[in-house]
Formats: structure tokens, C-alpha cells, sequence
């Protein structure tokens, strides 16, 4: 019983501690809001008294503004408001950002340039007083000198008609013997001239008399042709025997052995307008002007004789020739390119090949005036790459040569004023393979072998002229070139 009292006793015990430390801490919360609050009243005071300072300054402030620019105390910032912006438009509208005191700068600028200005001008003014006073004074020297001058020159004027009437007197006396001197001149003149038509008359009767005797001695000469080809060499002397001549060409024309001339007679001008009797090649250099050769082709009614003249187309006396080449060129009628084979035979005759065409088209080499020839092969008409390439260089070449004034040689022609001729015909085996015997290869031209106007195929639609041999062959340029 008593336990159960002790701790009824410890619970209120227990129960009053509680209550007393939640009155003691609800007292000490309830002292802190309270000094909180006096507090935030004293500082709500002191700032109201700030507060009230300031506005206080402010208006003070106000009031010195109003003061400056001239409004009474009473003016509220409506009325301020309006009377600044009709200052603002009326005063400071041509300025940017305006307020009174940019008004205030501007207009004390333009005082200063204002005074300035009237400064400047009444320096200016002062200069230009004295320049004026300074030009007057000129003006008055002036006036003296040029009275000065024409009191002078009235005097002057006196003196040079005095001179011109003295000159003028003596010009007339002398106006006077001239013409005396000049009619005995003219009378001597006239004398002259009658002796000199008489003169005249007597040379021109002597002019038409020689005249006609000109005419008279042209008419017996010969009219020889410009553009005639006159011959590289002649024939010495010949033994028909051994088949062999001997030509006045040798080591002093830089002649060398294997190359072939054409022979033509001895009273031909122009070996291009003659016909060839045959063919020689030269075998042996015997001195400066001898040379050994064999015949390669002649004509048993038209034999080689002493005297006959001697040309080669390739050959030129101390100089090479050069050539180029275009077209299918075909020399033993295989229907294949022997252009490689033609350029071995213009360098054996001492000749030298400028331009030939690749398989592409292009051109190996380069045309130019030193030029002589341009050798044209046959014109292919097939739609073959190859022929399409052969044309393409055909053409190109063609007008190239045309341009530079090259001399345009069919490939028969060449090859007769050559004197070569194919030792073999090769026929094309297969369809359209004509029968007979098929061998290739080259030489100069022997007794009884056909002519090379006949041996050369040229092919359908061919561009190049085959006539016969040399007749009728492109005519050189005139002057000739000196080569």
C-alpha cells in the first residue's frame, strides 16, 4: 500500500516538473517576442525619423533645383514637368539628348565661335583695308607708267613713219629694177625653154628609137619560166657497157653514196616540166666534184648520154631538205603503212623529215617554213580507228601546209622525180586477195622494171594527183629558196 502511494507521489512529482520547465519555457519565449518586438519598433522608429530626414533633404534639394533654373518654392513637378518639356522643344528640339545644361554648353559654344568669327572677320576686314590701300597705290604707279609709256610710244610711232616712208621710197626703186632684171630673165627663160624642147625632142626620138630596138632584141631571146627547176648536176661521161656514168657532183657537195637521181635531157629548163629518161645511184665519191654511179633505169630508145642533166627531189647541193609526211603511205600495194620505209629513203638522199603522223593522230614532229614538201600519201575512206586517225592527221597537216606556203607532192610524183621504184608487189592474202607471187621489200629502179607511177597503189578515193612522172607536178614558190 505504501509503494503504491510512493509512486502515485514520484508521478505528480514527475507531472508538476513537466509543468513547471513548460511554464518556464513558454515565459522565457514569450520575453524574447516581446524584446523582439520593442525592437523592430525602435528600428521602425529610426527609420521613419531617416525616412523623414531624407525626404526632408530631398525637398530641401527640390527646393535649390526650383531656385536655379528660376521656378518658385511652390511649383509642383506637373507645372515643372510641362514648362521643361516647351523649354526643351523650344530651346534644345536641333540637339540630341537635351537637358538645360547641354542648352547651356551648346550656347556658350556658339557665343565663343560667335566672337571668334566676329574677330576673324574684323582681322580680315583690317587685312583687306590694307591691301586695298596697297592696290590703290599700285594701281596709281601703274597709271603713271602706262601714261609714261604711251607718251613713248606716240614718239616711237613718229619715228618708225618717218622710217617706213624713208624704206618705203627705196622699196618701190628697187620694186622697179626687179622688175626691169625680171623681164630680161624671163626672155632668157623663154630662150632656154625653147632650146630645151627642142632638146627634149630630139632625146625622146632617140627614147622611141632604142625602145623599139629593145622590143626588137627582146623579142629574139627566149622567154625563159620563172618558176623553171634548174638541175643538181650533169653527166660527165658514160659507159653503157658496165651500165654506169659519172656525174660533176662530188665530196666538195657533201655528196654521199646511195643516192638517186633522176636523169632528164640536157636541153630541158625545167626538170619538173620534163620527162625523166631514167634513174641513177651513186655508188663511189671520186673528188671534190666527181662522183661514180649506176644506172638503175633508162630506155633503150632514149638512152643516158653525156651531158644529160641530173635531180633529185630529196638532194640539195650542201643543205638537207625537209620533208613531211602525211596519208596512207603504201609503197609495195600491201595496204600497210611503209611510212617508215619512206623516211629511210628521203634520209639516205640526205633529206630530213619534219612531221609524220602516229597511229593516234597525232603529229611527230613540227611543220615549219623550212619545209619544202609535204609528201601526201592516199586519203582513207574506211570507218576503221586507224583510218580515222590517218585523216584526222591528213587534214591537219593539209591546211597546216597551206598556211605556211609548203609545197604539197603527191607520193607517185616523189617517188618518180626520185627515181625509186618498188623492187616487188606484195598481194593481200584472203577475200579480196588478188593470185600472184608475195615479196616486199625495196631498191632503186633497174633496166626494165615498172615505172613507179604504176607500181604505187594508191587506193579508192585517193586525195593525190597520179599523172605520169613528173609532168604536170606542183610548181615550186617563187623567189626560190635558197636551201
Amino acid at each position: 500500500m505504501a509503494s503504491r502511494e510512493n509512486q502515485t507521489m514520484q508521478i505528480f512529482v514527475i507531472v508538476l516538473a513537466l509543468v513547471a520547465l513548460c511554464l518556464t519555457v513558454g515565459l522565457y519565449m514569450v520575453n524574447e517576442s516581446r524584446k523582439t518586438a520593442i525592437a523592430q519598433a525602435k528600428n521602425a522608429k529610426e527609420g521613419e525619423n531617416a525616412a523623414r530626414q531624407t525626404a526632408n533633404e530631398k525637398n530641401n534639394e527640390a527646393t535649390e533645383y526650383k531656385a536655379w533654373i528660376g521656378y518658385p518654392d511652390a511649383e509642383t513637378l506637373q507645372a515643372l514637368t510641362a514648362t521643361f518639356e516647351e523649354d526643351m522643344q523650344r530651346w534644345g528640339g536641333t540637339f540630341e539628348n537635351p537637358s538645360f545644361r547641354t542648352i547651356l554648353e551648346n550656347i556658350f559654344e556658339e557665343n565663343r565661335k560667335l566672337a571668334q568669327s566676329e574677330g576673324d572677320a574684323k582681322a580680315q576686314a583690317k587685312e583687306l583695308k590694307r591691301q586695298l590701300l596697297e592696290y590703290e597705290k599700285q594701281k596709281n604707279q601703274q597709271i603713271e607708267q602706262f601714261q609714261a609709256d604711251a607718251a613713248k610710244a606716240t614718239q616711237d610711232k613718229e619715228s618708225l613713219r618717218r622710217t617706213f616712208e624713208s624704206d618705203r621710197s627705196k622699196l618701190d626703186q628697187e620694186k622697179m629694177e626687179i622688175a626691169a632684171q625680171l623681164a630680161a630673165k624671163r626672155d632668157e627663160l623663154d630662150e632656154v625653154l625653147a632650146k630645151h624642147d627642142a632638146k627634149e625632142e630630139e632625146l625622146l626620138d632617140s627614147i622611141r628609137k632604142k625602145d623599139r630596138r629593145i622590143e626588137i632584141l627582146l623579142s629574139r631571146i627566149p622567154n625563159e619560166d620563172p618558176f623553171a627547176q634548174p638541175a643538181d648536176g650533169r653527166i660527165a661521161w658514160v659507159n653503157q657497157r658496165e651500165g654506169k656514168v659519172w656525174i660533176n657532183i662530188g665530196e666538195d657537195d657533201h655528196l654521199r653514196p646511195q643516192v638517186t637521181f633522176s636523169v632528164y635531157s640536157g636541153d630541158a629548163n625545167d626538170v619538173n616540166a620534163a620527162v625523166s629518161k631514167g634513174s641513177i645511184e651513186v655508188i663511189r665519191l671520186l673528188g671534190a666534184s666527181m662522183a661514180e654511179a649506176r644506172i638503175t633505169g633508162d630506155q633503150s630508145t632514149r638512152p643516158l648520154m653525156e651531158g644529160d642533166k641530173v635531180y633529185s627531189q630529196v638532194w640539195n647541193r650542201g643543205r638537207q631538205i625537209g620533208f613531211a609526211v602525211t596519208g596512207l603511205i603504201d609503197l609495195n600495194g600491201d595496204n600497210r603503212s611503209d611510212i617508215q620505209q619512206l623516211q629511210r629513203i628521203v634520209e639516205l638522199n640526205d633529206g630530213k623529215v619534219d612531221a609524220v603522223p602516229s597511229e593516234t593522230g597525232d603529229i611527230d614532229g613540227k611543220m615549219t617554213v623550212n619545209t619544202r614538201y609535204l609528201i601526201l600519201g592516199s586519203y582513207p575512206e574506211d570507218n576503221s580507228d586507224k583510218s580515222t586517225a590517218i585523216r584526222k592527221a591528213y587534214d591537219s597537216m593539209s591546211k597546216e601546209a597551206d598556211a605556211l606556203g609548203i609545197e604539197v607532192l603527191p607520193l607517185n610524183d616523189f617517188l618518180s622525180l626520185m627515181g625509186w621504184r618498188s623492187e616487188h608487189r606484195s598481194v593481200n592474202l584472203g577475200p579480196g586477195g588478188g593470185g600472184g607471187s608475195a615479196g616486199s621489200g625495196s631498191r632503186p629502179a633497174g633496166s626494165g622494171t615498172r615505172s613507179a607511177g604504176s607500181d604505187t597503189k594508191a587506193g579508192s578515193g585517193t586525195r593525190e594527183s597520179s599523172g605520169s612522172g613528173s609532168k604536170n607536178t606542183f610548181r615550186r614558190r617563187t623567189p626560190q629558196l635558197a636551201y
